[in-house]
């Protein structure tokens, strides 16, 4: 399906890091090593530049989530995701 001009990429990437979270808790070996293709770069249609940049933002968002969440630090994400 074509998902150019959506979140998925984004959506994608923060599910997968939220299931190797949790597998790495779960489990007695864990996950140290991710290779990840490009989300949505195939049949998806996505742009390598716009792929990569939502992949990068989930992952930044990831690594250093907010410390309290408001109708600010949500409509800064957004606009992150949807305008770079």
């Amino acid at each position: 399906m074509i998902i150019k001009g959506t979140d998925i990429p984004y959506t994608a990437m923060w599910a997968m890091l939220l299931a190797v979270r949790q597998y790495n808790q779960n489990h007695h070996h864990a996950i140290n090593t991710i290779a990840c293709p490009g989300l949505g770069t195939g049949i998806g249609q996505v742009p390598y530049p716009q792929a990569a940049r939502l992949m990068a933002l989930a992952y930044d968002h990831f690594l250093y989530p907010p410390k309290s969440i408001n109708c600010f630090v949500a409509a800064s994400r957004q606009l992150q995701i949807w305008e770079g």
